[in-house]
């Protein structure tokens, strides 16, 4: 299992099988691990995970609350196909929110951060020159949230993670139809450099040209 969903677990959730399928479930759709259109069985998910129907259903349903799932009719739940507006319309929105949220946790990030955000992107650069979308999805993801988690936002990172579940399919979709190596251009190589230097600005803009890479696929 990747890494967990952090603003998803407060002190206050109980920790119960529903909950931590439900913060398995938020990583794996965020990571784009969903494609758009997706039929989701709540018993292949409770087998998957070992758990009960009870437990899958009720984790299930909240990712519905949360717009990451859709119920079809009254017996099926897909992965919602994001229109082209709303799809733009989560990117700005994203754009803003993970500038900003970027913008707090800058004063946290410690070398030790910065080293591991330098290891992910050489995982994600090895991902892209191998053609390895699942890869290149979670690395791109880790990345980001290593960031994100350390701004300790109660109240901006779980408004990103919650546009990162309705995002991370149809990325994924955009992805498989022209390749990773077409959003490849390494901002976050820009990232860590100004980290290292120290550089707040240089930081917030090499964050807001990596998430525009979406938006240009889009036109």
């Amino acid at each position: 299992m990747t890494t967990e969903s952090t603003a998803s677990r407060t002190a206050f959730s109980p920790d119960t099988a529903s909950t931590r399928l439900h913060r398995a479930l938020r990583v794996r759709l965020c990571e784009g691990d969903f494609t758009p259109g997706e039929v989701i069985s709540i018993r292949r998910i409770a087998a998957k995970y070992g758990t009960g129907t009870m437990p899958a259903r009720e984790a299930i349903r909240w990712l519905v609350t949360e717009g990451a799932l859709i119920f079809s009719d009254s017996r099926k739940i897909i992965v919602p196909e994001l229109s082209h507006d709303r799809f733009h319309e989560i990117l700005f929105a994203r754009k803003n929110l993970e500038t900003e949220v970027s913008r707090q946790a800058f004063d946290n990030i410690g070398a030790t951060d910065i080293e591991a955000l330098e290891r992910i992107d050489e995982q994600i650069n090895d991902a892209i020159a191998q053609g390895d979308l699942v890869s290149y999805m979670r690395g791109n993801y880790q990345f980001h949230f290593h960031i994100y988690r350390l701004s300790q936002s109660q109240v901006l990172l779980p408004l990103v993670e919650i546009l990162w579940l309705q995002y991370g399919p149809s990325m994924r979709y955009i992805c498989t139809r022209w390749g990773a190596s077409s959003i490849a251009d390494d901002y976050h190589r820009e990232v860590t450099q100004a980290l290292r230097r120290g550089d707040l600005t240089s930081f917030c803009e090499a964050i807001a040209a990596d998430i525009e890479q979406g938006m240009l696929l889009l036109e």
